[in-house]
């Protein structure tokens, strides 16, 4: 239960300051694609920027996570085509939509229709690739993986 109230907090309050930020906003994401905006680059890069090297100072410090308590840690593995793919879906539909996960979950804050066409977006294809990769277990015996993807 407290995990939950943590996330429902941690939830409401990053939607609160997405909003704020005007990141769900279509126009300032349409601008940002356009390359008229640079601020929503400068703010995604400076949060994965302070993040990388967070959570590498975590690790080594063998921190372990404030509510489950689990230690910081993570696997490295290449790229591979399902990344390439994925990655492709993501910023394709985050051109189309104008919006990504975050702040579609913020935009149905603010009582905006497009949150919930997009949140239907989501689920949709979350069940679709739910579907996919049991069709695949069940046809192919042994997973297939393309080697050439790992340079990109």
């Amino acid at each position: 239960m407290k995990t939950k109230f943590a996330a429902l907090s941690f939830g409401v309050g990053f939607g609160f300051v997405m909003a704020w930020a005007r990141l769900a906003d279509q126009h300032v994401i349409r601008n940002m694609l356009l390359m008229r905006e640079p601020d929503v680059f400068l703010l995604m890069g400076s949060a994965v920027f302070v993040a990388a090297i967070g959570a590498r100072l975590l690790r080594a410090r063998g921190a372990r996570a404030l509510i489950t308590g689990e230690p910081v840690a993570w696997n490295s593995e290449t790229p591979q085509t399902r990344h390439v793919v994925g990655s492709v879906l993501f910023g394709a539909g985050w051109s189309l939509a104008g919006t990504c996960p975050g702040p579609a979950a913020a935009m149905m804050g603010e009582g905006r229709v497009a949150g919930f066409i997009v949140a239907a977006g989501l689920v949709a294809g979350v069940v679709l690739q739910g579907v996919v990769a049991r069709l695949r277990t069940s046809d192919s015996p042994a997973p297939v993986e393309i080697s050439g993807a790992a340079g990109l």
